[in-house]
C-alpha cells in the first residue's frame, strides 16, 4: 500500500471521511437482525431518502455501485428488452455492456465526452427511432470527464415517450441537486464511498411502483439470487421487524454510512451542495489562472470531480508522481484520456480550500519549473 495515514486523497472516490465517520468503524460488532437493529438500519434508509428526495422503495446493500447497476438492470431487463444508453464517457458504455450482458438490445446515443446530452437533441432522436424502448438509461456526474448530465430535463424527454428513466447517481448524489419524485425519475442508484461521505461498501438502489409493476410483467424469472430486486422485497415483507433482508449486513458499514449522513443533516443538504459547488468552481478557476484547461464546460462542470488536461510535455504519470512526493493522491483520465488528463476528486473533506490549495500549490509548482527549464533556469 502506498498511501500514509496523513495522505491526502484527492482521487474521485472514494472520499477522506470525517473522524467521526472513521471511529464508526471500530465500533463493537452487533448482530445484524433484531428490532433494534433493524430501528437503526431503517433509520440509514430514511436519512438516504430525504438526500434524494424521495418516498420510493429503497434497498441497501453490501457492494459497490457496480453492485447497485447489476441488481438493477438484472431485476428490470429481459432478453430482447429494447433500451437506449446515453453515453458520453466511460461509465455510459459501462451501462451499455451490463445490459448486453442482461440480453437486452442496445442502443447507444453517443455524445462527445465532456460535453453534455442536450435534452432537445435526445427528444428529437426518440421522435424518429422506429424501436420500442423499455427504458433510457443515463448517468448524472460522468465520473470520467467531470460533466453532469441534464437528468431532470432527461427525465422528462424519457417520460414524454413513455420510458422507464434510470439513473446512474454513484458520483453525484450528496453533493447535487437530486429530487427523484418531483422529477419523475423512475430508478436510481448510488453507492457509500462517494458524495455520501462514507467508506466503500455499500450499494443502494431506489425504485417506484413504475418498476415493480415492469419486474412483475417479466416474461421470465431474474437471474441469480444476491442481486435479485424481486427477492430483496420479498425479503423486506417477511422479515421487516426483525431483519429485512436475506444476507449478513456489513453493520459496521451501516453504522459508518448513518454517521455521515447525520453529518450532512447536522451541516443541512443545501449548505452541503453549496460548499461543493463553491469549492469546485473556486478549483476550476484557479486551474485555469494557471493556464491550464478543464475538460468540462463551466455550464455543465460537476461539484465533485475536475477533468485538468496535462500540461504541454507532461503525462499524467509525472503529474500524479510529483502530487505523490508530496503526500496527495489524484487520478489519471479514464479511457480515451488515460495519460492526457489528470481527475481531481473535491468532496466531503476535499470540498474544501485547505484540500484544494496543496494540490493547486503542486501544479503551480511544475509549470514554474517548466516556465524556468525552457528559459535555461536551473
Amino acid at each position: 500500500m502506498s498511501g500514509t495515514i496523513d495522505e491526502l486523497l484527492m482521487i474521485p472516490g472514494p472520499t477522506d471521511i470525517s473522524g467521526e465517520v472513521l471511529k464508526e468503524m471500530s465500533s463493537k460488532t452487533v448482530a445484524h437482525y433484531g428490532e433494534d437493529w433493524t430501528e437503526y438500519y431503517n433509520e440509514t434508509r430514511s436519512l438516504i431518502k430525504n438526500i434524494l428526495h424521495t418516498d420510493n422503495d429503497l434497498f441497501l446493500f453490501v457492494g459497490s455501485g457496480h453492485a447497485a447497476i447489476d441488481a438493477s438492470l438484472g431485476s428490470l431487463l429481459e432478453e430482447g428488452d429494447e433500451v437506449l444508453v446515453l453515453s458520453n464517457g466511460i461509465f455510459g458504455n459501462k451501462l451499455a455492456r451490463i445490459s448486453r450482458l442482461h440480453k437486452a438490445e442496445v442502443t447507444v446515443l453517443e455524445k462527445e465526452w465532456g460535453k453534455a446530452f442536450n435534452p432537445g437533441r435526445v427528444d428529437n432522436f426518440l421522435k424518429e427511432s422506429q424501436k420500442d424502448f423499455k427504458a433510457m438509461l443515463m448517468v448524472d456526474v460522468e465520473t470520467s470527464t467531470g460533466i453532469r448530465n441534464p437528468v431532470r430535463e432527461l427525465a422528462e424527454v424519457a417520460q414524454k415517450h413513455d420510458l422507464i428513466s434510470f439513473v446512474d447517481g454513484v458520483c453525484s448524489i450528496g453533493v447535487e441537486e437530486f429530487y427523484m419524485d418531483e422529477w419523475n425519475i423512475d430508478f436510481c442508484v448510488t453507492a457509500s464511498q462517494k458524495g455520501l461521505g462514507a467508506p466503500p461498501g455499500l450499494a443502494i438502489v431506489c425504485l417506484n411502483d413504475r418498476i415493480w409493476q415492469a419486474i412483475d410483467d417479466r416474461n421470465s424469472e431474474i437471474r441469480g439470487w444476491y442481486l435479485n430486486l424481486k427477492i430483496m422485497k420479498e425479503f423486506e415483507e417477511k422479515q421487516k421487524g426483525w431483519q429485512p433482508y436475506g444476507i449478513t449486513m456489513a453493520v459496521h458499514n451501516v453504522m459508518a454510512l448513518k454517521k455521515a449522513l447525520e453529518l450532512i443533516e447536522k451541516e443541512g443538504l443545501k449548505n452541503r451542495i453549496k460548499r461543493h459547488r463553491e469549492s469546485a468552481e473556486f478549483f476550476r478557476k484557479s486551474i485555469r489562472e494557471l493556464g491550464l484547461e478543464v475538460l468540462a464546460e463551466e455550464k455543465h462542470a460537476c461539484s465533485a470531480v475536475t477533468a485538468v488536461k496535462n500540461p504541454e510535455g507532461f503525462d499524467s504519470s509525472f503529474i500524479i508522481d510529483r502530487l505523490q512526493e508530496n503526500n496527495i493522491r489524484i487520478g489519471n483520465g479514464l479511457g480515451e484520456f488515460a495519460g492526457d488528463y489528470i481527475r481531481v476528486g473535491h468532496m466531503n473533506q476535499g470540498a474544501a480550500r485547505v484540500s484544494l490549495y496543496p494540490v493547486i500549490s503542486v501544479l503551480e509548482e511544475i509549470l514554474e519549473k517548466r516556465k524556468k527549464s525552457k528559459n535555461g533556469i536551473v
